[in-house]
This record gives C-alpha cells, structure tokens and sequence, in this order.
C-alpha cells in the first residue's frame, strides 16, 4: 500500500524521501492504493497550491474561492495524481473495515483516524506492507512500514 506522504513527497521531489520513494517505485510492481488515501492526495496537493500560487491559507478561504471560481484551477493537480496512478498500473482499493475495528485501531495504535481506515483496510485486503515516511504506522502490528 502507497501512503499519503510517500506519494506527495514524491511528486513534489521532497528529499531524501523521493529519492527513496523512485527507488521503491522501481523495483515493485504489485502496488495498490486507497481511496482515503487519494482523497488526502487531492486534498493535500488543493491546499498547496492554493497557498502557493492563490496565497490562500486558512481552508475556509479555499472553500470560499471554489465556491465563487470552481475547481478548474486544481484540474493539472487531479491529472498528475490520475496519471501517477495510471503510469505505474496501481490498484485503486475501495477502504474496508467497521466503525468498530476503526475505533479499535485509533485508540489501540494512537492513531489519527485516517490512518486508522488505511491500516484496517490493508488488514482487509491482506496488505502487510505500505509505503510511508509516516512513522505512526509502526506502531501497527501487521504492517511492515517501508522504505
């Protein structure tokens, strides 16, 4: 499973870990994705460039700027995540597991809810590997954290 932070600091060549990230890239082919993660992808990547280029800040301003001028500011941002996924073959998985195993998870591992679905997914799907520079996941016990 690809990460959140493996994919942004990869496609925006934050180093080491991109140098890390290329590495892993190219050496495996069985690679899969979550929906949440692509969701924190999208969101992620907005925000950024809406600070960068827009000098907006607070999220609240980002709503009220798409809600007046729309997404077509961010479409080069869903293309490059569509593309990344596409080029390198990754399945996109949709997130599984209950309220129950979720809440289990958070306050059993300390972790923040996201990360929650995306370990009890992995454990759904039989994923006992993701790639991450989170180190929140190491606390999981059938996740193997890499690079």
């Amino acid at each position: 499973m690809l990460d959140t932070s493996f994919i942004i600091y990869y496609l925006h060549a934050v180093e080491p870990y991109a140098s890390k990230a290329r590495d892993l890239l190219a050496r495996e082919t069985d690679l899969a994705i979550s929906l949440k993660i692509i969701d924190e992808i999208l969101y992620t990547l907005i925000r950024l460039e809406a600070w960068r280029r827009l000098g907006i800040r607070r999220a609240e301003d980002l709503r009220q700027y798409v809600r007046r001028s729309g997404m077509s500011s961010f479409k080069d941002i869903a293309n490059n995540v569509r593309n990344f996924i596409e080029k390198l073959g990754i399945d996109v998985l949709e997130d599984k597991g209950s309220a129950e195993e979720i809440i289990e998870a958070v306050f059993s591992y300390s972790l923040l809810p996201g990360d929650a679905l995306v370990a009890v997914s992995c454990r759904h799907y039989g994923i006992n590997t993701i790639a991450t520079f989170d180190e929140d996941f190491k606390r999981v016990p059938w996740l193997k954290v890499v690079p």
